[in-house]
């Protein structure tokens, strides 16, 4: 066998996590076209009210935890049905705004405890262990710091959970309070519209696996004990509960039509270290599950391959970088002639540019469904290929932290807004200066800057193109968002307005304190001056 054909097979099969996904996310893209509208859109009226336990993991989050904790005495369940549970691992004043605000809903008619544990051993898994011994509820409403619930967020999940054969959890539309806040959190938004719309709505129209995220789900207390609730392991815990429930036989239930908002990323720093502690704790999930998916009977075939589909995501990152550079080098070493290059094949290339088109249409429909089809957030569907190009290092970087069961990026985490923004953002970037991911990417991105040219002068231009982009966007993520002037709090709000209040009664979301630090989040001020 030649040398070059044989570089050219271990290309394509490099190449085949990204198009293997790429392809089984069109048949989520064409089942999400047949999701049910109505679920969940209807008023529900339960006739039994069971115990609901409201579980939310906080570690020093003084900037949003208190507007959280708010929003939970205006969801329409009886008081006393309620309970909630902080397990809460801070260290700074996060722990007395906590400790208030229990004693405000205890004093509400809802019964509220914390969790506190002397050391923050298996982080958020372990927190959560520990604090599901307070639990008494039938159903677990698991909430992240900054979660903003609707009012009709148990009636309407528990009715789906009731309605539906071996359903284990709900998981709601992840909604975004500060969409509008710049364009790194416009473009972080689309990519979870996309991300919902395609691999929830998609998978549950099909009943395929999709993991349920940890702020954004409604389980039974009973199903989460008998998988063993969280594994304490650096691991992607919701995605470690989810596959937990698909191999004991259990399904998701994904409602679209009924969204708790959150706070966005607004910063690419920020975004591109969130995908790689995902990436990073996927990877452990694959080598800890792998085995049992592909040898167990008691799940159909077609359901462990919706498995494996579901955690080869992350691995693409890595996969796209390797057959890009390994290409180039082949060129560049002669051991392939240009001509013989895989990215000069046009079948290749038709095949390698159809992620791209699927990406587009994914995007269109995500906005179309969630009613934001218009022209500016369209200009932001071929935006979005930018982004996840950025995202290509520290992605593959955090795979490799999973691979050797490091601690990476689990150290690292997402910053969220409050008065102080500002200081936190500049606490934040010098941070950077000597970050060793940050050098990575920067080489990776400047080799892959050099590699395209020299393979654009020996005719290969499609795989040019695709190190150009990649080398290019990178860098320019490194700087941008330092760069980036953020809109002001009296140009975000309208445009923030109409998503909230059509969602969101006044009622539902109140500030207890104007003067508090929450109150400088853009959707949170434009709320404010309502109330």
């Amino acid at each position: 066998m030649q040398t070059w054909f044989l570089v050219e097979l271990v290309t394509l099969a490099l190449s085949s996590p990204v198009l293997v996904v790429s392809y089984y996310w069109m048949i989520l893209l064409l089942s999400s076209t047949k999701y049910p509208k109505n679920l969940g859109r209807k008023p529900v009226k339960l006739d039994y009210f069971p115990v609901v336990s409201i579980l939310i993991a906080t570690f020093n989050e003084r900037f949003v935890i208190e507007r959280s904790l708010e929003a939970i005495k205006h969801v329409d369940y009886p008081k006393h049905k309620l309970q909630v549970v902080v397990a809460d691992d801070s260290n700074d004043l996060t722990a007395g705004i906590i400790d208030s605000k229990v004693r405000d809903l205890n004093l509400s008619g809802i019964r509220a405890v914390v969790s506190r544990r002397p050391s923050r051993e298996n982080f958020k898994c372990g927190a959560l262990n520990k604090a599901m011994e307070r639990v008494v509820g039938e159903y677990v409403l698991l909430l992240d710091a900054d979660s903003i619930v609707p009012a009709d967020v148990l009636t309407k999940g528990i009715e789906a959970l009731e309605t539906h054969d071996r359903a284990a959890f709900i998981s709601y539309r992840y909604g975004h309070y500060n969409r509008n806040y710049n364009n790194v959190t416009k473009l972080f938004a689309l990519s979870q519209d996309i991300g919902d719309t395609i691999s929830k709505m998609g998978a549950y129209r099909i009943d395929a696996p999709f993991s349920s995220q940890g702020g954004f789900t409604l389980v039974r207390a009973k199903d989460l004990r008998e998988v063993g609730q969280w594994s304490n392991e650096r691991i992607a815990d919701d995605t470690d509960v989810s596959i937990k429930f698909y191999l004991a036989g259990k399904r998701g239930i994904y409602l679209s039509n009924v969204t708790i908002l959150s706070e966005d990323p607004s910063t690419l720093e920020a975004w591109k270290k969130q995908v790689a502690r995902t990436s990073q704790g996927w990877w452990r999930c694959i080598a800890k599950y792998w085995k049992k998916i592909f040898s167990t009977r008691d799940v159909s075939i077609r359901k462990r391959m919706g498995l494996i589909l579901m955690l080869l995501g992350p691995f693409s990152s890595l996969s796209w970088l390797v057959v890009t550079f390994l290409s180039a080098a082949a060129v560049l070493l002669n051991v392939v002639a240009p001509v013989n290059s895989i990215f000069n094949n046009w079948v290749f290339i038709s095949i390698a540019a159809f992620p791209i088109v699927t990406s587009m249409l994914s995007g269109v429909f995500a906005l179309r469904v969630q009613g934001l089809l218009n022209r500016e957030n369209l200009s932001l569907v071929p935006m979005l290929g930018y982004a996840t190009g950025c995202m290509l290092t520290l992605g593959s970087i955090g795979f490799f932290y999973g691979v050797f069961n490091r601690l990476g990026f689990f150290l690292y985490r997402t910053p969220k807004a409050g008065s102080e923004k500002e200081m936190t953002k500049t606490k934040y970037f010098r941070s950077l200066t000597n970050d060793r991911n940050s050098i990575v990417e920067g080489v990776l991105a400047s080799a892959g800057l050099v590699l395209a040219v020299l393979v654009f002068l020996h005719g290969v231009w499609f795989l040019s193109l695709s190190m150009m982009g990649f080398g290019a966007f990178t860098l320019k993520s490194m700087n941008l968002t330092r760069n980036l002037r953020a809109e002001s709090p009296e140009s975000a709000a309208p445009e923030i307005a109409p998503e909230i209040s059509s969602r969101y009664s006044r009622s539902q979301v109140r500030l207890s304190d104007p003067n508090h630090a929450v109150d400088s989040v853009v959707a949170l001020r434009y709320l404010h001056n309502l109330v």
